[in-house]
């Protein structure tokens, strides 16, 4: 009997490890392109990155009154032109998805600083019981650290954390009616529902001293965002960027933790001093506790003033171009412990500029960057798509004021295009809008239909001013 259960046992695990190699050889990256695509942030990463810069949205988010669009990774490398400086971004993500990517980086592969932005509101509750949380977990599935049909069969049986809104939500209450503040001066409230009941009650007043209910609702979000006192035993993301430290040693990674700005400014505006004191309380936890695990932490939190803010209504770290700078340059300072010798100074004062290139590869960020794609290039890998719904190609603006009235003679436009069907209309189109002048708009044929067609033309177009 124990023969023939052995070798049923054998014969199983023999099946397994066949099927295991069926589904990885002919089904697995099926799935993952399905399932779990965000992978491929991690894959279009070249092999010899020296740094790695991840984040979520507050990284490729722009105003669209900025001269330089580009992300905070972007301008990092501007501080070390010699190295190569690639970015992983995935809005909404933390440090749970951080790992999770970090881990499916090659072994083989040469990155030697990785960056993690170190998102204060990612500690509380709202963020940790988001209804977001279920289509990240799901896509995730494929990618943990078992073989790949184990991950299949997992996935397949929702083995994942699956909440509903409503449960999300009961979540968030619970952790916050459980949370109670502890301090040993008093403190006005004992919890943060208490603060929120407060704060709804009372109100913001306006300058006429009266309810001012759009106010009111801001700091309430203020309250719920940051009313927070940081455990550093039971809170799951500390735990998530323990598990980043313990990968990072593994690899022999040097790593940095980007503590991210938030507008103490507007804080201390609507709710005031107590909020500013628990904002940078638990700052200064984060810091301490990273830092006595050999992690170099760039706190950032007061660095950004309110005007660059994008979102002035809700409580984001989305900065506004001289506020992604500031990060970019506290970041590239930070580095300097290991790469003295490749750090430049760079001067973000310039006040104008006179000359504009775009290679359509995605590092210089001008409008309409969704119509890149591979299917055709000039040279490089990538060009702009219009048609199927886009309108327009990467559109290119500029302040025209910013440009002294001395030189401000002609502009010459310079660019390649190519048709793969008759396009009569397609134009150059060059527009002027603002309060001082008139507005202007001009589109220029770009020659005959047929002119273009399954070839690469060059376009100039010399306007004066």
């Amino acid at each position: 009997m124990i023969k023939k259960l052995t070798y049923k046992t054998l014969l199983l695990i023999a099946l397994l490890i066949v099927m295991n190699f069926v589904y990885s050889r002919w089904f697995y990256e099926k799935d993952i392109q399905k399932y779990s695509p965000i992978v491929n942030l991690v894959r279009k990463i070249p092999p010899d990155a020296d740094i790695i810069y991840i984040g979520e949205s507050s990284n490729i988010t722009f105003r669209p009154d900025d001269l330089d669009k580009r992300p905070i990774s972007a301008l990092l490398s501007d501080f070390y032109p010699g190295l190569k400086v690639y970015d992983i971004t995935k809005p909404a993500a933390h440090a749970g998805n951080y790992k999770a990517l970090l881990r499916q980086l090659p072994e083989s592969d040469k990155p030697q600083t990785i960056v993690v932005t170190l998102n204060l509101r990612s500690f509380d509750a709202q963020w940790i019981y988001s209804d977001l949380e279920t289509p990240l977990r799901k896509s995730l599935v494929l990618l943990r650290p078992y073989p790949p049909l184990v991950n299949r069969f997992m996935l397949s049986f929702k083995a994942y954390d699956i909440k509903t809104k409503k449960e999300r939500e009961e979540q968030v209450k619970a952790k916050w009616a459980k949370d109670r503040f502890r301090f040993s001066d008093d403190f006005p409230f004992r919890d943060v529902m208490e603060w929120d009941q407060w704060m709804a009650q009372n109100g913001v007043k306006d300058s006429s001293g009266n309810y001012d209910k759009d106010n009111t609702v801001l700091a309430c979000h203020y309250i719920k965002a940051y009313g927070f006192q940081l455990d550093t035993i039971d809170n799951p993301r500390i735990k998530d960027f323990d598990d980043i430290i313990r990968l990072a040693s593994k690899r022999n990674w040097h790593l940095v933790f980007n503590l991210l700005a938030e507008n103490t400014e507007k804080a201390q505006q609507l709710v005031g001093d107590e909020l500013v004191f628990l904002m940078n309380d638990n700052a200064r936890k984060l810091e301490t506790y990273f830092k006595n695990r050999g992690v170099v932490v760039v706190n950032n939190l007061n660095a950004v003033e309110n005007d660059q803010f994008i979102d002035q209504n809700w409580t984001t770290e989305h900065y506004a171009e001289k506020g992604r700078k500031i990060i970019a340059r506290n970041v590239a300072r930070s580095l300097k412990r290991w790469y003295a010798a490749d750090y430049r100074e760079v001067n973000y004062k310039q006040n104008f500029r006179t000359e504009f290139f775009n290679d359509c590869e995605g590092s210089n960020v001008w409008g309409q960057m969704p119509t890149l794609t591979t299917e055709q290039a000039y040279s490089g890998i990538s060009s702009s798509k219009t048609g199927g719904g886009n309108d327009y190609s990467v559109t290119f603006e500029y302040p025209l004021k910013r440009i002294p009235d001395s030189l401000k003679a002609h502009l010459d436009i310079d660019f390649h295009f190519y048709f793969t069907a008759p396009a009569p209309e397609a134009k150059l189109v060059v527009q002027a809008e603002g309060k001082e002048i008139d507005s202007y708009w001009q589109g220029y044929p770009l020659g005959d239909k047929n002119a273009g067609m399954n070839k690469w033309l060059s376009y100039h177009k010399r306007l004066e001013i």
